[in-house]
């Protein structure tokens, strides 16, 4: 599972085409998320229920950190290209929205090409990339 989080002012996206036959049945229209943690997920082969809640578990530690509650999982298939089932990806995402019960947590829709507008805030923890693996390690890859 790879990992791109940024602590946001603000978020503003719109799901403009359906790319995959699974993609989830929406009805499209723009969403704007203020003061929220954006985390762009690729869930990759291999990946599994231990690894989403390591991954959601490393999420809201760093969430506390900085304070935030609001949490957007935001599909984000660019950052890998070892990518698992779309079926797959949907369950483990839909589990890790459903295991940060302590957060306002949402997804943006799976399968969609989405137009965003992202005002990421500027200080130290504002991004954060990592990887997770089966074995339940974090390696941070500060930019």
């Amino acid at each position: 599972m790879r990992i791109l989080q940024l602590h946001c002012d603000s978020i503003e996206y719109t799901p403009t085409k359906k790319e995959i036959k699974s993609a989830e049945e929406i009805v499209p229209e723009t969403k704007r998320l203020e003061e929220v943690v954006v985390a762009f997920v690729a869930i990759e082969n291999g990946d599994d229920s231990s690894v989403a809640q390591n991954a959601i578990s490393q999420i809201k530690n760093s969430m506390t950190k900085i304070g935030c509650k609001k949490l957007l999982l935001y599909p984000y298939a660019h950052l890998s290209s070892n990518l698992a089932s779309p079926s797959t990806a949907l369950s483990l995402l839909k589990e890790m929205e459903s295991s940060a019960s302590e957060l306002e947590v949402s997804h943006s829709p799976f399968g969609w090409t989405k137009s965003y507008k992202i005002q990421v805030k500027g200080h130290p923890l504002a991004e954060s990339s990592k990887s997770c693996n089966k074995r339940k390690y974090w390696r941070k890859n500060s930019r």
